[in-house]
């Protein structure tokens, strides 16, 4: 009997401490963050990695007020495929930096702070890619002038020649007017220019024959010349254009190319070629230098077979211009040319550029 009443008494303190053992506790998300410290401009992602994620609650990124935005903005994190991650739009990305701070609001209207705090939010410095701060800074040494308007004006005299032993000499000279617009992206294209060229000239065409005979001729024609620049290296850019117009014998067309080596605006080495149908072909080999601080000059040898197509002539050219501007410049050309030992001429030219 006292044995039984031993064992009750055992169970009863058993089944007592056993109803008196504290509860296990709550099974807890654990969050993770690697903090945001540089950031391009664009937006901003902010990445949380979240363990027992069914026992979370939202994650809230809070964008602190700044100069540019006097109110907070709240983001939550959403889930992707490995983890949550919250956008800060580019709106609140500005180089002027943001601060955020982040917290986990709970279905029961409780918050827990997971990174920072509204009173010390963590700051986030804001950057350009390298491409845009390379884009501004060859703008800024344009004085952020991407638009040009050009003009230019040129007479070519070759000089009188006498094609034909007993024949009268015959006028070998031609002028050239130009008027172009051009944009600058300061990307890999840099530059795209529009150019409208009319050409007016006297000349004479050699007929080898069994009599040989001259046909006067006076070349004229209007075209269009489509150009784009591609900007390789600082140090390199290269040049495409498609020449459209039209003449006395009807539709003609054309192309040039060029390869430029050093600074536009500096010392640089300019080769081209350009060629269109009834006028001929043009090559050039340009070097140039900034001679003082507004000053740029440049030194030239052309071959060209304009204005006609026929036997080519040797041009020498020096130019001198005055810089206004990051731009604007107003510049004179002047030079000799001939297309035989015996005849030769002057050619004498001027442009404006005008940058905005």
């Amino acid at each position: 009997m006292k044995t039984s009443i031993q064992v009750c008494v055992l169970v009863l303190l058993a089944a007592k401490a056993f109803a008196e053992e504290p509860a296990a506790p709550a099974a807890s998300a654990v969050i993770h963050h690697v903090p945001l410290n540089e950031v391009l401009q664009g937006d901003a992602i902010c990445v949380f990695e979240v363990k027992n994620p069914q026992h979370a609650g939202a994650i809230e990124v809070h964008v602190v007020k700044d100069a540019a935005h006097a109110s907070e903005l709240t983001v939550t994190a959403l889930r992707d495929d490995t983890d949550y991650v919250a956008r800060v739009p580019a709106a609140r990305v500005s180089l002027a930096g943001f601060a955020y701070y982040v917290v986990e609001q709970m279905p029961d209207g409780s918050t827990h702070a997971v990174f920072a705090d509204a009173g010390s939010p963590h700051p986030v410095h804001v950057t350009r890619p390298a491409e845009v701060e390379d884009e501004l800074q060859r703008a800024a040494a344009r004085g952020g002038q991407r638009s040009l308007v050009l003009l230019s004006a040129e007479g070519i005299d070759y000089g009188d020649r006498r094609l034909i032993a007993g024949q009268p000499k015959a006028h070998d000279r031609y002028y050239r007017l130009e008027a172009g617009y051009a944009y600058s992206f300061f990307t890999h294209v840099e530059t795209v220019r529009l150019t409208l060229v009319r050409v007016r000239g006297e000349a004479a065409i050699f007929n080898d024959g069994a009599k040989p005979t001259l046909t006067e001729t006076q070349p004229g024609i209007d075209y269009g010349r489509a150009e784009v620049t591609l900007l390789g290296t600082e140090e390199l850019r290269l040049r495409a254009a498609v020449l459209l117009g039209a003449s006395q014998r009807g539709f003609e067309y054309g192309g040039g190319a060029a390869v430029m080596l050093g600074d536009p605006y500096g010392m640089n080495l300019d080769l081209g070629v350009e060629q269109i149908t009834t006028l001929g072909t043009t090559g050039h080999l340009r070097m140039g230098l900034l001679a003082y601080e507004h000053v740029p000059m440049g030194a030239s040898i052309e071959v060209s077979s304009f204005p006609v197509g026929d036997d080519a002539g040797v041009r020498l050219l020096y130019d001198v211009g005055y810089r206004f501007g990051p731009v604007t410049q107003l510049s004179v050309r002047a030079g000799y040319q001939g297309r035989t030992s015996v005849s030769g001429g002057l050619s004498l030219g001027a442009a404006m550029s005008y940058g905005f």
